[in-house]
């Protein structure tokens, strides 16, 4: 970096007991934007204090969710329960200058922590009782001590200056009984230790903030930029949850979104200034990311605008390109169809779908004979139009030549449009709308669509 310009240094610090989710990818690719756009670094590191629900799985999945994604972190990817050594060192150094003091209260009687009316009571314990009683194995935490009548102010660079009132913050647990040390201590000594200068995280943890900084103070390290993103909310307007149907990252991957559309989509969730007519690449991104330009308003996870950039990266590929990747389908039923015919089915079919594999099931959908009944008469001409189509050659069975026998079948009996071209549809499609009938023929086929259309002649 220039001068004398600290390196920027971001993190992304999930917890492993999930999937990687959009509201967690979004914070991952905010910080590594703001890290590559710096030049600096971006780091990864597993929060895995919660034993129980925490993975090996669940890390390797979300640090493939990442890379997938092209967000690839810098340095190692350290858990935090490794460090326990480094965090029991910190604490001996809190507890060695007064800042943090031994708890013996039930846990029930301090739940919540709200004491903050009247010091806590195990507050003004001398230190040699505090040492006698956890030498005799009594069950204690350890409590920050909260300079008491502190009023508290600090900065947030999207909310900007923010306070908290004196002594609204009560002494707060560091430590549990058996000496492991609880997120607000061990987020900072990672964070410090990794030379984290910018925090960027969910709204969630602005009340973290004035602990955190406390903590800072009293070890003498200085403190990070603080950068908190609004929360993204689901179509109710409720946080974004998978209990309200959203999906994974690894979810939208299996079945078929490509990483460019979904990165360009994140990008745009509280961020105005990120392209939205236009799939951008990740170093287009960071150059152009700025966190001034990022909203303070909750963002709406909106499905149809995700589709959009879908159809972006689909409206990239060539109709022959889609042809091959629908292949296994075309060949069930279009297999003697003329190729241009099958171009021509993709053609129409693409610019409604987001994904290859959505493509492919369109395609599927589309020459497969769907649910629809008819429930009128039998037309009295079904039989002779079926032998008008039974007399155009396999040699010749295009769409185009399909078409004109329709046509002229139906200026032979004076049909209207509609009176032929919907019951032959439902007969030979079992659906009442779709692609041109003649396409869908060809792709059907003339033996397949003969066989349909016998059903009802």
């Amino acid at each position: 970096m220039a001068g004398n310009k600290p390196r920027v240094v971001t993190r992304f610090a999930p917890a492993p007991t999930g999937s990687l989710h959009i509201g967690g990818a979004r914070t991952a690719l905010f910080n590594y934007l703001w890290a590559k756009h710096n030049g600096g670094d971006f780091r990864l590191r597993f929060e895995d204090t919660d034993k129980a629900r925490s993975s090996e799985q669940n890390e390797t999945e979300i640090l493939d969710d990442l890379r997938w994604l092209g967000i690839e972190p810098d340095g190692s990817i350290p858990r935090q329960t490794a460090r326990a050594d480094r965090h029991s060192a910190a604490l001996a150094g809190l507890i060695s200058r007064g800042s943090v003091y031994p708890c013996f209260c039930p846990a029930a009687e301090t739940a919540g922590e709200k004491r903050v009316s009247s010091p806590h009571p195990c507050r003004g314990l001398s230190r040699e009782e505090g040492k006698r009683r956890i030498s005799d194995g009594e069950p204690h935490c350890f409590r920050f001590r909260v300079e008491r009548g502190r009023g508290f102010r600090f900065t947030d660079r999207l909310r900007g200056e923010m306070t908290a009132p004196e002594d609204s913050i009560g002494d707060f647990t560091v430590a549990r009984s058996d000496g492991s040390v609880m997120y607000l201590l061990a987020a900072v000594v990672d964070d410090h230790d990794t030379e984290v200068s910018c925090v960027i995280r969910g709204e969630e943890h602005l009340p973290n903030i004035p602990k955190q900084e406390m903590i800072y103070e009293s070890m003498g390290w200085e403190k990070p930029e603080w950068v908190h993103i609004p929360m993204i909310l689901d179509s109710e307007r409720h946080k974004l949850s998978k209990r309200a149907g959203a999906m994974s990252v690894g979810e939208y991957r299996d079945r078929g979104w490509v990483p460019q559309a979904l990165v360009s989509y994140l990008a745009t969730l509280s961020w105005s200034a990120a392209p939205a007519d236009r799939l951008a690449p990740l170093e287009e991104l960071a150059a152009m990311f700025d966190l001034g330009a990022v909203a303070r308003f909750s963002p709406v996870h909106d499905e149809g605008r995700m589709i959009h950039f879908g159809k972006l990266y689909m409206a990239g590929l060539t109709d022959e390109y889609l042809a091959g990747e629908c292949g296994g389908v075309l060949g069930k039923y279009a297999g003697g169809a003329e190729k241009t015919d099958k171009m021509l089915l993709v053609r129409e079919l693409r610019a409604a779908c987001p994904t290859v594999p959505e493509l492919v099931r369109s395609v599927e959908n589309e020459l497969s004979f769907g649910g629809e009944v008819w429930g009128e008469p039998i037309p009295v001409w079904a039989s002779a139009f079926t032998e008008r189509l039974a007399s155009i050659p396999e040699s010749e069975w295009r769409a185009d030549v399909i078409l004109s026998a329709i046509k002229s079948f139906a200026s032979e009996r004076s049909l209207k449009g509609r009176e032929i071209f919907h019951p032959v549809r439902v007969f030979s499609t079992g659906s009442s709308h779709g692609v041109p009938i003649g396409i869908i023929l060809s792709c059907i086929g003339r033996e397949e669509t003969l066989a349909r259309m016998s059903r009802f002649a």
